[in-house]
């Protein structure tokens, strides 16, 4: 039997679909309203019989591997692995799936370790429980605890028969070495930690974000108050968000995500009955989040703290969101964190997300109250506001907004749409930038750098070995290449990336080349030194 059919022998349809729309009873099948076109009266009927579903308004049918590749949109290889993942059942013999699998089961065994610690140790288990967590949703996020000790997990794997290295390539253990580099032993990365496991979108254990429990903080000792798994085979950062897995259905059928950026504000808002929330664990908001949310909904509604760098990562993140066609909402809850606001009044939390206000207003109404001098003002709505205006893909909420402006701001939308169309903005020296001649280097350093913040690859080894000053150009300079990009149809996007590098590379050639040629021009210089100096640089470059 093939790998497909053992996967349509494993799991029923109604299983597989269960997980992303509820069903009703209905005879021998089951009934649903339609997730893939809106209608009130239900229409998409699943038939575990025949092992397919068929929808009589917009006529999609197929089987579980059809209905996942639809409802996720992906293509079909795609589906497969996660519906593979979902029954159990290995693809292929290749050596790196026999790794990812021994992989994925030594992070369920440590899974279940952590669980049981977190039973026997009242006080783990009493600070979730203060925090407000119920033991239900302990157990639906597999919340677990690991021990204040070097190696508990360690030999716990060992003994299962997991190998050290098997360990550490999970990320779960760290490597110790001598003054030589000689390996002396292993020991754990998690201690004294409550743990969160992360999920991919088939509900696979992949990595682990570690909170210290406050009886084991150390002023001492550097400690982080999380910390995560890093990247590991299994485990990406930029393409997951914790909690998508049990999040996804509750999008699919209100196609809106909650976005907070704590596991426990999560866990919390699940537990208050809004499942469709999502956090984003150790890492800033990508386009690849942005991609996992599209598969389901269209419209983000936001939570991050209220101090400076919260400010800083709602706005970011929201000018992405923007950017990538959803619908941008945020939640104003004061200075309090959503956990805490929900174990004091779940009510308040969803009547703050009932109060959501959309990004272009939230950030006009703070303007206003912030701002008396009607001068200042407008220069803080030109500088501040319309970049987000910018970014919105559809013309008809663009010219919503311009609207509400006008009547709010008392601003004439003529003089909106003229800064609009020019991207000006009031900084002497950003438009000293835009007037000025822009030496070719420059132009390209600007694109390079405003794609890397778009895709979120400020940290990426190839740009970082290029030692390049990612604060030379002002903020809005570096907005509206962001701007320009985004107009672009760029389909590769590691590709841009790379051929962005290759070509800032070869402009500094060029740049070092015309430097040298200069000096040999010039008195008082080693002319056999210069040559030779042409001839290494040509050598190394290419040229």
């Amino acid at each position: 039997m093939n790998p497909k059919d053992q996967i349509k022998e494993n799991l029923s349809i109604t299983d597989v679909v269960t997980t992303y729309i509820r069903l009703e009873k209905s005879g021998s099948q089951f009934r649903a309203r339609c997730p893939f076109h809106n209608e009130k009266t239900p229409s998409f009927y699943v038939s575990p019989e025949r092992k397919s579903f068929h929808c009589f308004g917009c006529q999609a049918h197929g089987d579980i591997f059809t209905f996942v590749e639809k409802i996720e949109n992906i293509p079909f290889f795609d589906a497969l692995k996660i519906l593979a993942d979902r029954a159990g059942i290995q693809l292929t013999n290749t050596e790196k799936n026999k790794e990812d699998m021994r992989l994925v089961s030594l992070l369920k065994d440590a899974t279940i370790h952590f669980e049981n610690n977190l039973k026997n140790s009242p006080e783990s288990k009493n600070y979730l429980l203060e925090r407000g967590l119920t033991e239900e949703t302990i157990s639906t996020f597999h919340i677990g605890f690991a021990k204040n000790e070097w190696r508990d997990l360690f030999m716990y794997l060992a003994s299962k028969g997991y190998s050290p290295e098997e360990m550490e390539q999970s990320g779960i253990t760290i490597e110790a070495k001598d003054s030589s580099g000689k390996t002396k032993g292993w020991y754990d990365r998690f201690r004294g930690r409550i743990m969160f496991p992360i999920r991919n979108v088939s509900g696979a254990t992949v990595g682990y974000s570690g909170r210290i429990l406050p009886s084991f903080v150390d002023a001492t000792v550097a400690q982080g108050k999380y910390v995560n798994t890093p990247e590991t085979a299994l485990y990406h950062k930029s393409k997951i968000l914790f909690g998508y897995d049990t999040a996804k259905k509750k999008m699919s059928e209100s196609k809106a995500v909650v976005i907070v950026e704590g596991q426990m504000d999560l866990c919390m808002s699940y537990q208050a009955g809004v499942t469709n929330t999502v956090a984003v664990s150790g890492t800033a908001f990508t386009d690849e989040h942005i991609n996992l949310i599209k598969r389901f909904c269209d419209t983000v509604i936001l939570s991050f703290d209220q101090d400076k760098a919260g400010e800083a990562a709602l706005k970011k993140t929201a000018m992405l969101c923007l950017l990538g066609g959803l619908d941008v909402y945020v939640i104003s809850i004061g200075s309090k964190d959503p956990a805490d606001l929900i174990k004091e009044s779940k009510e308040d939390w969803l009547k703050a997300i009932e109060n959501k206000k959309h990004i272009v207003e939230n950030v006009l109404n703070d303007i206003l109250k912030s701002e008396k001098d009607q001068r200042i003002r407008g220069q803080r709505i030109v500088s501040e506001l319309l970049p987000f205006i910018r970014a919105i893909q559809s013309p008809i909420d663009r010219a919503h907004f311009l609207r509400v402006i006008e009547e709010k701001a008392n601003i004439p939308q003529s003089v909106l749409m003229e800064e609009l169309s020019r991207g000006s903005f009031h900084q002497a020296e950003v438009i000293k930038e835009i007037t000025s001649p822009v030496p070719l280097k420059d132009r390209i350093a600007r694109e390079l750098i405003a794609y890397a913040t778009l895709t979120s690859k400020l940290n990426d080894e190839s740009l970082l070995s290029l030692s390049l000053d990612l604060e030379q150009f002002p903020e809005a300079i570096i907005q509206e290449e962001m701007f320009k990009l985004e107009e672009k149809a760029v389909g590769n996007k590691d590709k841009y990336f790379t051929d962005l590098i290759s070509t800032y590379k070869k402009e500094l050639h060029k740049q070092s080349l015309l430097e040298l040629q200069q000096k040999l021009q010039e008195e008082g210089h080693d002319e056999d030194e210069i040559l030779q100096k042409i001839y290494i640089h040509m050598k190394n470059n290419g040229g």
